[in-house]
């Protein structure tokens, strides 16, 4: 069993690259009253005990985010994409979106979809939030998980000054840059879904607190694999004259990533 799983989620770590058409079924499902837009494709043909890939949107982002990566999925392996309450074509639910109401609500849509676990959770990055909840929450109900550049729930305060104090930038100045990070009033763009700013605050909300609520969720035994995408080059009218960025190149987060779902894995043991 332990080898389907895992032949499973390497698989569909393959698969993220490909660029091809895809033939599923797109369509709105009724869940305790309220609308969620949803793509499926592979589950009439799924196997006993195969994992269903269930992918998570990252924020402000709706399912066809994944449009590009779920291509070709159909052939290896059952998928679903959803938008979340609120988001998308989806109606807004209105349950404020924290960890314990999110991982309902995707509880609630399979169930109403009759798809029995175990489930491949893939999430990107507020979705990576989200299915690591998810699974401490669901534990039976997962297989593996898959994060793609997911927000930073692995690195603590501190770990997040360690690359601006490498690169020289005065102590004072880094505190000002997480107060500004964590605390400042963020403008909010009128226009901007009510959901959005709620998952935005709830983020802020997690950041505060080093993710204690979602770490205090203990997470099953299960495959984990991390996908960090590299550094960008930031525009030079937006560098900050104390950080240097050139030097920030060589420092690797992925470390701290491994490093940390690795003391989380051996303490679910």
């Amino acid at each position: 069993m332990k080898v389907k799983f895992r032949f499973a989620l390497l698989f569909a770590i393959t698969l993220t690259f490909v660029s091809v058409d895809t033939i599923g079924q797109k369509r709105l499902i009724n869940v305790n009253g309220f609308n969620v837009n949803i793509y499926t494709s592979g589950l009439d043909n799924r196997r006993s005990d195969e994992p269903v890939l269930i992918f998570e949107n990252g924020w402000g982002m709706d399912l066809n985010n994944w449009k590009r990566i779920s291509a070709g999925l159909s052939a290896a392996a059952p998928f679903v994409l959803y938008d979340r309450a609120g988001i998308g074509e989806s109606d807004d639910n209105n349950r404020f979106p924290n960890l314990k109401n999110r991982a309902g609500d995707l509880k609630a849509l399979l169930k109403a979809l009759n798809i029995p676990p175990p489930y491949l959770l893939i999430g990107h990055s507020l979705g990576g939030v989200y299915i690591r909840s998810y699974a401490g929450l669901y534990p039976n109900d997962v297989a593996g998980l898959v994060f793609i550049d997911p927000a930073d729930f692995t690195e603590t305060k501190e770990q997040w000054k360690t690359p601006l104090r490498n690169t020289g930038v005065p102590e004072k100045k880094i505190d000002e840059m997480l107060y500004e990070r964590l605390y400042s009033n963020d403008v909010i763009d009128p226009e901007m879904p009510k959901t959005l700013q709620e998952e935005r605050q709830v983020l802020k909300t997690l950041r505060k607190t080093d993710f204690a609520e979602l770490k205090s969720i203990p997470i099953p035994l299960v495959p984990v694999v991390f996908f960090v995408g590299g550094r960008f080059q930031v525009p030079p009218e937006r560098q900050i004259r104390e950080f240097d960025h050139e030097m920030s190149i060589n420092f690797s987060h992925p470390k701290l990533y491994h490093r940390e779902m690795n003391e989380v894995c051996e303490n679910s043991m």
